[in-house]
C-alpha cells in the first residue's frame, strides 16, 4: 500500500508586503520542492510542522501606493496578491526520497491550499470592483478584508478536515474539482489592480 503523505497548512494574511521573499500565485507556476525549507533527518522540526510531512505558509495581501502622474494622479493604486512564503514553509527530507507519485500527490494538496488563497484574493478584487465604497472607502475595505480573512481560514480548515489532510484520495479529487471551479468562476477578477479615489 502506498504511503499517503500527511500535510498541513498555516493560514496567513497581512496588509503589507513582507520583506521575506515570496512566491506569488500564477496559473502557470506550481509549487515544487525547491519552494520549501527541507527539514533533514535528525534536525529539530519547527513547531509549525507538528507531525505532518509538510506545512505551507500561504495567504493573500494587498499593497497601496499613491499615483503621482497621469490621468489618475492623486488616486491610490491597490494591488492584491496571493502568495506563499518559502522561508516559513517546511517539508521533511524523507519526502524527497519518496516515489514521484507520492511527491506529486503531496505537492498537489499543498498547491490547492495556495489556490484557495488565490480564490480569496479574487474575492477581494470582486468586492472592490462591484461594491460602492462611499465616503469611507478604507473602513469598508478593512471590514471586507477582515471578513474574507475569516472566510479563508474557515475554508482552508474545511479543506483539510474533509480530505483528512490529503489522506482521503476520493475527497481530494472532489476538492481538486471544486477549487478549480471556484477559480474559473472568479476568472473575471483575476486581474487584481484597483484604482481608488480617496475622499478629500
Amino acid at each position: 500500500m502506498k504511503k499517503i503523505l500527511l500535510t498541513a497548512v498555516l493560514f496567513w494574511a497581512q496588509l503589507v508586503m513582507a520583506q521575506t521573499p515570496v512566491v506569488q500565485w500564477s496559473p502557470s507556476r506550481k509549487l515544487n520542492l525547491s519552494d520549501y525549507t527541507i527539514i533533514k533527518t535528525g534536525q529539530e522540526p519547527p513547531a509549525a510542522l507538528g507531525r505532518n510531512m509538510a506545512v505551507t505558509r500561504t495567504g493573500f495581501v494587498y499593497t497601496m501606493s499613491r499615483i503621482n502622474s497621469g490621468a489618475d494622479k492623486g488616486k491610490s493604486l491597490i494591488r492584491i496578491y496571493a502568495q506563499m512564503t518559502p522561508a516559513r514553509s517546511y517539508i521533511l527530507a524523507e519526502v524527497t526520497k519518496g516515489s514521484p507519485e507520492d511527491r506529486a500527490y503531496l505537492l498537489n494538496h499543498e498547491q490547492k491550499h495556495f489556490d484557495i488563497s488565490e480564490i480569496y484574493a479574487r474575492e477581494l478584487s470582486r468586492f472592490l470592483r462591484t461594491q460602492s465604497l462611499g465616503k469611507t472607502p478604507m473602513e469598508r475595505m478593512t471590514n471586507a478584508m477582515n471578513r474574507l480573512f475569516k472566510e479563508l481560514d474557515t475554508f482552508q480548515k474545511k479543506y483539510d478536515a474533509e480530505t483528512a489532510n490529503g489522506r482521503n484520495k476520493q475527497k481530494q479529487e472532489l476538492w481538486n474539482r471544486l477549487i478549480a471551479q471556484r477559480l474559473k468562476t472568479l476568472q473575471p477578477y483575476a486581474a487584481k489592480d484597483y484604482i481608488l479615489s480617496m475622499p478629500r
